[in-house]
């Protein structure tokens, strides 16, 4: 159990970790001339992809190993806390909001990160990124929800 618990930690880190440095590239590249904001966005996708993306996976597949040995387990009466079923709950709806939706648009926001020769994003580009920017910051608090209930027990 303590291994599987570490590695619920390190997912934690990761995810959380990613989600705020890519939040402050993405607030960062914000002031710089159109190359710098391309190659801001094309990074994310890296950062997303090797960071965030297995963090929330590796939070998920830990949640749930740790929610099986809890319910067999010695310690069983936990399950009866509602701050384990809110720590479940916006961690798993906040780790599936990330695998599904973030980590996808995040690879088409960096695909279609490059300026034409009028110096624009392409039309998509702009539909990807709020979505990006609403995904990320949904499934961002959910997991700051997650810790802060998880940090109780």
């Amino acid at each position: 159990m303590d291994v599987v618990l570490f590695i619920h930690f390190l997912g934690s880190a990761l995810w959380i970790g990613g989600a705020l440095a890519a939040m402050v590239v993405t607030l960062s590249a914000r002031a710089e001339d159109m190359p710098v904001r391309a190659g801001a966005y094309r990074l994310l996708t890296p950062v997303h992809t090797m960071i965030i993306g297995p963090g929330a996976l590796l939070v998920v597949a830990s949640g749930l190993l740790l929610t099986m040995q809890l319910m067999t387990g010695p310690a069983a009466e936990l399950m009866a806390a509602p701050r384990i079923w809110v720590m479940q709950g916006t961690g798993l709806v906040g780790g599936l909001m990330v695998l599904f939706v973030g980590l996808p648009t995040a690879v088409k926001v960096g695909g279609l990160a490059i300026p034409d020769a009028t110096g624009t994003f392409p039309a998509a580009f702009e539909r990807y990124r709020k979505r990006q920017a609403v995904v990320s910051s949904v499934a961002g608090v959910l997991a700051v929800i997650a810790l802060f209930a998880g940090v109780a027990l």
